[in-house]
């Protein structure tokens, strides 16, 4: 081998070696944390999470792993880490596990770190959890008016406000209902409906709810209603909404001509919202029972069902079938209410 022939083969040695070198030390610039098992076994990566003393981490090498935290002898991160301690505190810094059973948190760079037993530690990284009240609502308008061999007129109104945060939602409902026939009056009702709901999980809630309602052709002055019960939200997703309660109610009729009545009732509730056809439609229906718990066959039911077509942003056109169904209603009026109704409506 010649002298020029050795001299070009240690040349690219020389370059694949610095190539593998700075490969080497580019990889491990990437790392943001070092973890040391208390068999003395080092890992370095990415630290992601401390949740229920598991220790999520992020190795180029064996991808995503899960530690015991009792495992870990030391940790230390080149990144500030978001701290939350036990009793609530939230701290940011660099962070490192001492083997001494402390975590240091340096929350100042110019500063000592902060020395905290391991024990008080509750997680690292915790979800970030928006707490920020967020309001929805929807306001739908329907009417008719004629004029000339015939005289009828028709309005229909009906929406909900809703404020929700990560413990609480608040509902204010409301419905009215009004048409008439050559001057006569053949629909008069109106509805209202306030509504607390309290989350214990993030599912399950316990509610109160107030509601008031007058229907002229029913002969009913005024009947209201105050109530308690469980609810659970099975499913709340951009998509889908569904959720079920069962509660007791208190509920108190005064009408114009039969005898006013108060009594107990065992209330279910169902609430069903669901887009289709990449939002093309939204489906709906809302169903809710009422039994007296005095007199079985003393039930009312209440049905809302249909269909919305958003025709532009936050402007939507309603088909809805409204049923109310009274079993024990007062001499001389029917069971049953039904209606048709469309209307254009504004949700947000």
């Amino acid at each position: 081998m010649t002298r020029s022939t050795t001299s070009a083969h240690i040349k690219r040695r020389t370059s694949a070696f610095c190539l593998l070198a700075a490969t080497t030390l580019t990889a491990f610039s990437a790392h943001a944390a070092t973890v040391t098992l208390n068999n003395g076994d080092q890992i370095s990566g990415t630290l992601k999470q401390l949740t229920d003393n598991t220790v999520i981490f992020e190795s180029s090498v064996f991808g995503e792993i899960k530690i015991p935290f009792e495992q870990v002898s030391k940790l230390t991160t080149d990144d500030d880490v978001r701290v939350k301690l036990s009793d609530g505190t939230a701290l940011k810094g660099k962070v490192a596990v001492q083997d001494n059973g402390d975590v240091l948190i340096a929350e100042q760079p110019t500063e000592a770190p902060r020395a905290v037993p391991r024990q008080q530690v509750a997680a690292f990284n915790p979800p970030i959890i928006d707490e920020s009240v967020k309001y929805s609502g929807r306001l739908d308008l329907g009417g008719a008016m004629n004029r000339g061999n015939s005289t009828d007129e028709k309005l229909n109104i009906n929406g909900e406000l809703v404020a929700r945060d990560i413990k609480n939602r608040y509902t204010l409902g409301w419905e009215f209902n009004e048409a008439s026939s050559a001057e006569v009056t053949t629909t008069s009702n109106r509805r209202l409906l306030g509504k607390y709901d309290r989350f214990l999980t993030e599912k399950d809630y316990i509610f109160f709810s107030l509601k008031g309602e007058t229907d002229k052709m029913a002969d009913l002055d005024l009947r209201t209603s105050i109530g308690t019960g469980y609810g659970r939200q099975f499913i709340e997703t951009p998509q889908t909404k569904f959720s079920g309660e069962v509660g007791i109610n208190y509920v108190k009729e005064r009408y114009n001509t039969a005898p006013d009545e108060s009594f107990p009732t065992l209330s279910l509730g169902m609430k069903y919202d669901r887009k289709l056809w990449d939002d093309k439609l939204v489906f709906f229906e809302y169903l809710t029972v009422d039994a007296s718990l005095e007199d079985a066959s003393d039930t009312l039911v209440r049905n809302r069902i249909g269909f919305r077509v958003p025709i532009a942003k936050g402007l939507n056109l309603s088909t809805q079938f409204n049923l109310d169904y009274d079993n024990q209603p007062v001499p001389g009026k029917k069971k049953s209410d039904r209606a048709f109704i469309v209307s254009i409506g504004y949700g947000f």
